[in-house]
């Protein structure tokens, strides 16, 4: 062959090798900027706050729910003891302080004694803290657990209040039967747990109206605990729906209501706390979320 013409053969062939190499190059640019990009939306960094509902996430297995910080030990004489009330006016608060990065999952009614266990299961086997608003005619539920409930209140873990013993509108029944049923239900909250659901008091139904106010003030229950969050399940609802809900409403400051009334708000409650841990919110009693409000 001309050596002219070997020698822009070899450049021709050298040319094409260097352009499938840059190619090579670009494809593996691209593919190593790609994975970037997705790693941190797929796993989440947890500090961002979701404005609206997405999708719950269906892990594969069951996840443990790994122990948050551990309720911090109440200082001086054990929390709620029995002690005569004090009279005073009651505040309504539906809302904590937004530092420190605190929520208080708070759990009404107990019509399911199975999802009451399981609640303590979870908080005792994570350490995690919540707050229970029981009604004396769902005693059943509630009575068989009333060591375990002590126990935790006196750790600082749970803080027990008083939703009336019977359940009803507290605003259709006039303020002297809401009284006596309000004291009905901290009789039983003593008997039953040898506590004081004392100063907080959540009405069933949320409803409320000045007597109902004054009257729980007049009975020592200064704390009128409403909710800014809800999971809604008062009615029953799916695992996804509830996660959903807490992914929505769950907020430094925030009280989200919920209620031991049906299975899988007790079964999704590991997955609260994991979702809780990865927008690095804190579930604390109402005692602690509202001590310095």
């Amino acid at each position: 062959m001309d050596p002219r013409l070997e020698r822009r053969e070899t450049q021709r062939r050298g040319t094409a090798r260097r352009r499938r190499i840059a190619a090579l190059a670009a494809i593996v640019v691209v593919a190593v900027l790609a994975a970037l990009l997705i790693i941190p939306a797929v796993g989440g960094s947890g500090a961002g706050e979701s404005n609206g509902l997405v999708a719950a996430e269906e892990p594969t297995a069951s996840p443990k729910a790994t122990a948050p910080a551990s309720a911090p030990k109440p200082a001086g004489p054990p929390p709620q003891q029995i002690t005569d009330a004090v009279p005073g006016e009651a505040e309504v608060i539906s809302e904590g302080p937004s530092a420190g990065r605190k929520v208080a999952l708070t759990f009404d009614d107990g019509t399911c004694a199975a999802c009451v266990a399981k609640i303590l299961d979870v908080l005792e086997q994570t350490g995690a803290a919540a707050t229970f608003f029981p009604n004396g005619t769902y005693g059943a539920s509630w009575e068989p657990q009333a060591k375990r409930i002590r126990s935790l209140v006196a750790s600082g873990q749970l803080t027990l209040g008083n939703h009336t013993f019977s359940h009803g509108v507290s605003t259709q029944i006039g303020s002297a039967a809401f009284g006596a049923d309000l004291q009905r239900n901290e009789d039983w909250i003593q008997k039953t747990f040898k506590l004081s659901g004392r100063p907080w008091f959540r009405p069933p139904y949320g409803a409320y109206d000045s007597g109902t106010v004054s009257a729980a003030g007049e009975r020592g229950y200064r704390k009128v605990v409403m909710w800014s969050g809800t999971v809604a399940d008062s009615d029953l609802r799916s695992e996804a729906y509830i996660l959903n809900a807490i992914q929505y409403w769950a907020k430094p400051g925030r009280i989200i209501l919920m209620h031991a009334n049906y299975a899988p708000t007790a079964e999704v409650l590991p997955r609260i706390l994991k979702l809780l841990e990865r927008k690095k919110l804190t579930p604390v009693t109402i005692s602690e979320l509202l001590k310095d409000a």
